[in-house]
């Protein structure tokens, strides 16, 4: 991820960034009409906001229950820093794979924690292979499966 210099924002700008962290899809009348400015305004911020990396991209979000279920792990894992060529490897893979949704560099008992999403036992079975037990650079990982997502999001606090 670029990283990007701090962007002076005024009230409006939080108030829209809030509203769009809900719903990118909303039109530029409706959201003015909820912050006080006219949709050219809201467009003229929105342009900026992208141009600055404010907002960094746009996706849609996918509902798991249409495409059949998934199963999510969060994945804690411990690294060798001595296998410096060999946890770039890894890094690079698990940043590659479009199952590694998040990737985090820790403090704490582990180095790295992951949020996966696979299709079922099996294909955390490979992802897992493939991935951590293939690297020289992982000393151990633990995984957890996620039950129920009780609260999922992106979303910042402004």
């Amino acid at each position: 991820m670029k990283k990007t210099r701090a962007v002076t924002l005024d009230d409006l700008d939080r108030r829209l960034l809030a509203l769009l962290q809900q719903d990118t899809a909303v039109t530029a009348e409706s959201l003015g009409s909820k912050i006080g400015l006219s949709a050219s305004s809201v467009q003229r911020r929105i342009k900026r906001l992208r141009a600055t990396r404010t907002i960094e991209r746009e996706v849609a979000i996918i509902n798991t229950n249409a495409i059949g279920k998934r199963m999510t792990f969060i994945v804690g894992v411990k690294v060798d820093f001595s296998q410096k060529s060999g946890l770039d490897a890894l890094q690079r893979r698990l940043l590659a794979d479009p199952r590694t949704q998040q990737a985090y560099y820790v403090t704490g008992e582990v180095d790295l924690m992951l949020v996966v999403v696979v299709q079922d036992m099996q294909d955390y079975d490979n992802w897992s292979k493939t991935l951590l037990l293939a690297s020289p650079a992982m000393l151990r990982f633990q995984s957890n499966v996620v039950i129920e997502g009780l609260r999922v999001g992106l979303a910042i606090p402004l």
